[in-house]
């Protein structure tokens, strides 16, 4: 997904919203690592999307094994929509 833009983000914020199904998920690496990927990605301010959801650091914890992990999920095909949308744009 390249040049992300705050309409998408929001889309994807929502989906994330939606994929909580238990609420260590909240503070979880793989729901934390998809807010941080899109406002790294994003070059539009997203705070206010994602204020209310970030956990500080301190009180994360790492992917617990959840199977489904559905934020996990998300965030996988986040990053490969990103790597497939720029292995086109090289080719061109």
């Amino acid at each position: 997904m390249n040049n992300l833009n705050r309409n998408q983000a929001q889309e994807i914020i929502k989906e994330l919203e939606n994929s909580i199904i238990r609420l260590e998920c909240l503070t979880c690496d793989c729901f934390q690592g998809l807010l941080t990927q899109l406002e790294l990605d994003c070059p539009e301010d997203v705070c206010d999307l994602i204020s209310c959801l970030k956990t500080p650091t301190e009180k994360m914890h790492g992917c617990l094994g959840c199977d489904p992990c559905l934020p996990g999920e998300l965030f996988a095909k986040y990053l490969k929509s990103k790597t497939n949308n720029n292995n086109t744009n090289m080719k061109e």
